[in-house]
């Protein structure tokens, strides 16, 4: 068989595993926190930790790359995305190649290869690596630092703590059934970038609210308890006892 043909075959095998794996992690995120992590996205560099998600990158000149995992036994290979920025410098735009994923609980450190035009490597924006000699092949690994749940709850104090994370510089506001979903009464306060808080003293009960960015309303991504008002919008629900 020439060389050629096997190239394309390896091409072919490549892009059924991308549709094969089509349920990346990504599409598990929540949409409006899936936005906002795409909106940091400038350009190709190494693993960015935001929270409880990992930004990965490689150059828009790849015609398709791929990430596997240790932890998946590198069974799947998820798919990157491409996305499109403005080159300023250029009067042009440049692609960059991406994958989101959300850290899995308890995990200190990820260790994964790139599949980059249908070859296996190592990721060359992360200068960490080391050679599995079970495996005999070189990983790229990722330190996860330890991180405090951050969450909207109810304080020992009896006050309502509302927590945001997302794009950095924006106006966040709070609204629900505890102030007739006025959407501008509450802003939250971005405590440091991409994190925003606000403190209430809610009365006992049960609530419905959400916050507004952008005019549009959008569910606490935090608070996994939701319900589906009847004009068909998402609601998120905290409980004050």
């Amino acid at each position: 068989m020439c060389t050629t043909v096997r190239r394309k075959i390896a091409v072919v095998f490549f892009l059924l595993c991308i549709l094969i794996t089509a349920h990346t992690a990504e599409q598990e995120i929540d949409p409006y926190t899936y936005g906002d992590l795409v909106e940091t996205i400038a350009r190709a560099d190494a693993p960015l930790i935001t929270g409880k998600y990992i930004i990965f990158t490689a150059a828009g000149s790849a015609r398709h790359a791929g990430i596997a995992f240790e932890h998946e036994n590198f069974q799947s290979i998820h798919a990157f995305q491409r996305l499109y920025r403005s080159d300023e410098e250029a009067d042009s735009k440049r692609s960059i190649l991406f994958y989101i994923m959300q850290i899995p609980e308890e995990m200190r450190e990820l260790r994964y290869r790139l599949v980059i035009n249908g070859l296996w490597s190592t990721d060359p924006l992360n200068p960490e690596e080391i050679f599995d000699y079970s495996a005999g092949m070189s990983l790229s690994i990722l330190k996860i630092p330890y991180q405090k749940e951050y969450k909207t709850a109810v304080e020992n104090n009896g006050r309502t703590r509302f927590v945001y994370q997302g794009e950095s510089g924006k106006r966040i506001y709070l609204a629900g059934t505890f102030n007739n979903w006025d959407p501008f009464m509450y802003t939250l306060e971005e405590v440091m970038p991409g994190r925003y808080e606000l403190y209430l003293p809610l009365p006992n009960g049960v609530w419905y609210y959400a916050y507004f960015k952008d005019g549009k309303q959008i569910p606490d991504t935090t608070n996994r308890q939701h319900v589906y008002m009847t004009d068909g919008r998402t609601a998120s629900v905290i409980s004050v006892q």
